[in-house]
């Protein structure tokens, strides 16, 4: 593979997301009440721009999720995470983000 093949890779922490009936992003939790925390990459055919936490991304299978924690990732260990899709305009309100970040810390 020759070097212009690679690109940079982030490693993406976040949490499925569904609007409420306002249409506001909330955190999804399961019967037992947790939030699943995930891990993503950014994939070679990732579109949009990560631009802070709070953001919104969408999931090769258009799973709705709140980016918490973005870090950079060797490119030989992109395998080990799945690629995302690509990264909304959308953010969650303050509030939300601040749930998802008391999640992570669990």
């Amino acid at each position: 593979m020759g070097k212009k093949d690679k690109y940079d890779v982030q490693k993406f922490t976040g949490i499925p997301v569904e609007p409420d009936a306002d249409g506001k992003y909330q955190l999804k939790f399961d019967q037992n009440g947790d939030a699943k925390v995930h891990t993503w990459r950014t994939g070679k055919h990732t579109k949009g721009k990560f631009t802070a936490p709070g953001q919104l991304m969408l999931t090769e299978n258009n799973l709705t999720v709140v980016i918490l924690a973005a870090e950079p990732m060797a490119f030989k260990d992109r395998h080990s995470e799945t690629p995302l899709q690509r990264f909304l305009t959308v953010t969650v309100d303050d509030d939300v983000l601040q749930q998802g970040l008391a999640e992570l810390k669990k």
